[in-house]
């Protein structure tokens, strides 16, 4: 097992470097990037959200499902949604470069185009709509879907492809990256970059919290917040409280959002990813999640104070999930 998961990584470095070769220079045009907004309070919706409230849907049913969806983001207080839009190298829209969504979307055509009302619904409601993609389509070890597709030069064109065809706000990527080497990674961001710059849109990555773990991948957070041309704002994901460990002693949350701000030395704007599906459940590792109903409150005052300019909450179900709504209550009350 071990050796096949060694041939993997092989073989898959090999695929997406060799499609690095063919997208060097692509997009590389020095432009002025756009700007990330200040005030950013958003909600990632997941493929799994898609599987609990969009999937199977037809026209007219997705329509009126998604648009509830935005007027319960705005019921909280919310302005921006990242929605999954290529999640295991398919796509919920279509796309010249990759299949239709499994996950999302069964695999097949529905006859309609997702991506274009859900852009039309969100933006008739005074939402931001940000493209939420998982560059390599890689998760728990393996790459998703057909491997072939998980090149740079595929990532790029596929980027390319969303924001010339949808009036998308952004291009939002999260922490899944293979291990094929900080180079080629940052290669593929900086011409993801350039794309979006050159498009007027801005471009972000969620990265998670840990940083020793980002610092062992093939995530290069320390490059990104260190220049300019790789991303408009990096939001990590601090999925902790501030009565963390056993003891309830260790103040995590507020370590780690302390510890982004200290690497990013060119002033890249931050956010920061909050575990709202964590409220009020029982954790004996991090039982600070029961013992307050402020918590996300208190970690969105923490980040701002600090130079933090906005928050997005993991996931949308728990803007329904009753166990989080006292958290969610704090959370809007603060502003």
């Amino acid at each position: 097992m071990k050796f096949m998961k060694k041939l993997l990584a092989v073989v898959l470095s090999a695929v997406i470097l060799a499609g690095a070769a063919g997208a060097s220079g692509i997009g590389m045009k020095e432009v002025q990037a756009a700007q990330a907004p200040a005030g950013m309070k958003g909600v990632w919706i997941s493929f799994l959200d898609w599987q609990m409230f969009l999937k199977g849907r037809d026209k007219a049913g997705f329509d009126a499902a998604f648009s509830t969806m935005c007027d319960v983001a705005l019921n909280h207080g919310l302005n921006t949604l990242f929605v999954h839009v290529r999640s295991h190298n398919d796509a919920v829209y279509p796309s010249s470069i990759y299949p239709w969504s499994i996950a999302m979307l069964n695999g097949a055509d529905p006859g309609y185009d997702p991506l274009a009302d859900m852009v039309e619904i969100a933006h008739g409601k005074g939402l931001a709509f940000h493209a939420w993609i998982n560059p390599y389509g890689y998760r728990n070890g393996v790459v998703c879907g057909n491997p072939a597709l998980a090149t740079n030069a595929n990532i790029i064109a596929g980027v390319q492809e969303i924001v010339s065809r949808y009036a998308v706000d952004g291009i939002h990527f999260d922490d899944y990256f293979p291990p094929i080497g900080k180079p080629a990674v940052n290669d593929m961001v900086a011409s993801v970059h350039s794309v979006c710059a050159n498009a007027g849109r801005v471009f972000g990555i969620s990265p998670q919290g840990n940083l020793d773990n980002i610092r062992a991948s093939s995530a290069d957070a320390d490059t990104w917040l260190a220049s300019g041309g790789y991303v408009d704002y990096l939001m990590p994901q601090i999925y902790w409280s501030d009565q963390y460990s056993a003891a309830g002693n260790v103040t995590m949350y507020s370590n780690r959002i302390a510890l982004f701000r200290s690497i990013d030395t060119a002033g890249i704007p931050l956010y920061v990813g909050l575990a709202a599906y964590k409220a009020g459940q029982p954790m004996t590792s991090d039982p600070g999640w029961v013992r307050s109903s402020t918590n996300l409150a208190d970690q969105v005052d923490k980040a701002r104070a600090i130079g933090y300019s906005g928050y997005s909450i993991y996931r949308y179900s728990t803007l329904v999930t009753p166990s989080a709504a006292a958290e969610l209550a704090a959370l809007q009350s603060r502003g």
